[in-house]
């Protein structure tokens, strides 16, 4: 028997040790992982932080076992709307599970219910890459949508194709003018984000304070013209898919003229090897499954998936009862009749 209870203080100690039980699995498969997800102490911790911080999280216990923790905050996005976001470090599944669809079934409809009831139709949790923890989330209609890869930071042989070097305060207009373009990209097949066009003044503020906090861009040029961006920032938005304290990859943009010829490897060339010459042991990047160009790119440059985003979107009103059956009709291959 399945018994949810809110995360508080009753609940947050066990929560944690579930945490750290994932985690300790997924660092098998995967042992760039950080190593510090693997203390319960830690784990809870995060979890505090994420209550601190406006989250709303449910613990599963099955014959007083805790089986399953799943936490989300609702946020904005700038062209999607309202939407919730489960995060990694709230999230997680006893690892010795056959199959989780049950345990994360449960916890999915108790936590998103209120949310859907108040008009939040788009989830996107993020997960340790665990097979059998993947399998379960697209049972539970989650579709992979992106994915949190890592390596090593070692110095590599600088590309001829293209000249890089690290921008400063008078290049963030071209910066500000090669992340549009990335944006931009978003929309187009078979990505088909929302489109979205924020003005250069802002992406250029964005991209100052990224700067003064520490942040490096690299900046190719090729054929004397600024071709392709590469952030290098000191923070990862993912604290348990990506190593701690390393450097995580952000916006990075290639002009569509310009693709293919070198630029990108470039770039990550001299992101590695900046990487290595300040010590750091890995990099990390985040990129769109379904892109095209991003996934296959990341992949041959050695980066290795260590976590994915799920998304799932909730229909925006009932499906209309199908006559005389008193079920609702089935809502997969629209040519198929339903058995």
């Amino acid at each position: 028997m399945l018994v949810t209870d809110d995360l508080d203080d009753a609940t947050i100690e066990r929560a944690g040790a579930l945490v750290a039980r994932e985690h300790a699995a997924a660092r098998q498969v995967r042992p760039e992982l950080p190593a510090g997800f693997d203390s319960a102490d830690v784990c809870a911790a995060a979890l505090q932080q994420l209550r601190d911080s406006g989250h709303r999280g449910l613990v599963v216990t099955a014959n007083g076992r805790t089986v399953a923790v799943m936490t989300a905050t609702v946020r904005q996005h700038p062209a999607g709307g309202r939407y919730a976001r489960l995060p990694a470090e709230g999230f997680a599944v006893e690892p010795d599970l056959a199959d989780p669809t049950g345990v994360l079934a449960a916890a999915f409809a108790d936590l998103a219910s209120p949310l859907i009831a108040s008009g939040v139709l788009r989830y996107y949790l993020l997960h340790a890459a665990l097979p059998r923890l993947a399998e379960a989330l697209s049972n539970l209609g989650f579709g992979r949508d992106g994915a949190y890869a890592i390596q090593p930071a070692a110095p590599r042989r600088a590309s001829s194709a293209a000249a890089v070097r690290v921008a400063v305060t008078d290049d963030l207009a071209s910066v500000a003018r090669l992340a549009l373009i990335e944006i931009q990209h978003r929309s187009a097949p078979p990505m088909f984000a929302p489109p979205h066009d924020p003005p250069l003044a802002d992406l250029a503020a964005r991209h100052r304070a990224l700067h003064e906090g520490g942040a490096v861009h690299l900046i190719a040029t090729l054929d004397g013209r600024d071709a392709g961006l590469l952030t290098i920032e000191l923070t990862s938005p993912a604290p348990r898919l990506c190593p701690d304290g390393q450097p995580y990859i952000g916006p990075t943009a290639t002009l569509p003229g310009a693709r293919g010829k070198g630029v990108g490897h470039a770039l990550v060339a001299a992101a590695l090897t900046w990487g290595h010459a300040r010590q750091y042991q890995w990099i990390s990047v985040d990129f769109a499954t379904a892109n095209p160009l991003s996934r296959p790119f990341w992949l041959s440059n050695g980066f290795h998936p260590a976590g994915y985003g799920g998304l799932r979107l909730i229909q925006d009103r009932p499906p209309a009862r199908a006559s005389g059956t008193g079920q609702p009709p089935r809502t997969g291959d629209p040519g198929r009749p339903a058995a």
